[in-house]
C-alpha cells in the first residue's frame, strides 16, 4: 500500500506494546515530529501474517524512521544471559524495529532513535548494552520522578549530530537503567554523561539519543532539534 504523498516529510514512527493489552507511545514523540512540519505515522509491531512485511515497505517509502522508548532489549539479541533487572522483553518488537532499522538504512533514510532506540540501533548493528547500570558501577540514570526536566549535562563532541540534537542546552534527562556499552559497526558514540555512560550514537544518516527530549519540549523548545535534523536539518 503506497504512502500518500504531501510536501511534509513523512516520518514512521514505531510504537510499543506495553502495558499489557495495549499499543502505547508518549505523546510527545508524535507532537514533537508534527511540530516540526513533518507528518508522523504511527506503526504498531502487530504480529499478523504479513504485516511485518507491509510495516517494512512503508519504512521504505518514507523520508524517515522514529526508534522510540520502552522496555529492556532481548540480551540475546547481544548474546548475553537475561539479568535479574531486565524487565519488558518483547522480542516482537525487537524483531520488528531491528528489521526496519536494516531497511531504513537501506534506503538511506534518517533514522532518530531515543532512549530504547538508540540501543535497538547499536545492538542491530552488533554492538552491545549495560544490562543494568548500577551493577556496572553507574549510578544516578534512572531519575523517572524527575523525567520531565534535566537532572545532569552532556559533553557532546564539537560539531556532531549529537551536538546539534542538544540544540545549545548541555543539561538533559536521565530515565534508563540501560545504556550502550559497544555502539556496533557504522556507529560511534559522540556524546557522554559525566560519569563516562555514552548518551548518543551516531553514523551515516543515523542518530541515537539516550535521553527522553520529548518530554523536555515544554520546558524548553531547543529540545525539538533532534526531531528537527530527522525532518531533515542539519548535517547527514
Amino acid at each position: 500500500m503506497p504512502v500518500v504523498r504531501s510536501s511534509a516529510p513523512i516520518i514512521a514512527v514505531i510504537i510499543g506494546r506495553e502495558p499489557a493489552h495495549r499499543y502505547s507511545v508518549h505523546r510527545g514523540y508524535v507532537d514533537a515530529v508534527a511540530a516540526t512540519g513533518a507528518f508522523p505515522i504511527v506503526l504498531a509491531s502487530v504480529e499478523v501474517d504479513g504485516t511485518r512485511d507491509r510495516i517494512i515497505d512503508l519504512i521504505g517509502q518514507s523520508d524517515g524512521l522514529l526508534l522510540t522508548g520502552g522496555g529492556d532489549v532481548d540480551p540475546s539479541r547481544y548474546d548475553r544471559v537475561v539479568a535479574p533487572e531486565v524487565y519488558d522483553l518483547d522480542p516482537g518488537r525487537d524483531a520488528l524495529e531491528i528489521a526496519a532499522f536494516h531497511a531504513a538504512r537501506m534506503h538511506g533514510r534518517r533514522v532518530l532513535g531515543i532512549c530504547r532506540g538508540m540501543q535497538i540501533m547499536a545492538v542491530a548493528s552488533g554492538g552491545t548494552l549495560h544490562q543494568h547500570l548500577p551493577t556496572a558501577g553507574f549510578e544516578h540514570h534512572w531519575e523517572e520522578s524527575r523525567q520531565y526536566e534535566p537532572v545532569h549535562e552532556v559533553i557532546a563532541d564539537a560539531g556532531s549530530k549529537a551536538a546539534f540534537a542538544l540544540g545549545g542546552t548541555v543539561k538533559v534527562n536521565s530515565i534508563h537503567h540501560q545504556a550502550v556499552r559497544k555502539a556496533g559497526e557504522g556507529l560511534h558514540a559522540t556524546a557522554w554523561s559525566d560519569d563516562g555512560v555514552i548518551e548518543a550514537v551516531e553514523g551515516d544518516e543515523l542518530l541515537g539519543v539516550q535521553w527522553h527530549p520529548e518530554r523536555l519540549l515544554d520546558s524548553d523548545g531547543r529540545h525539538l532539534a533532534p526531531f528537527r535534523w530527522l525532518a531533515g536539518e542539519g548535517h547527514a
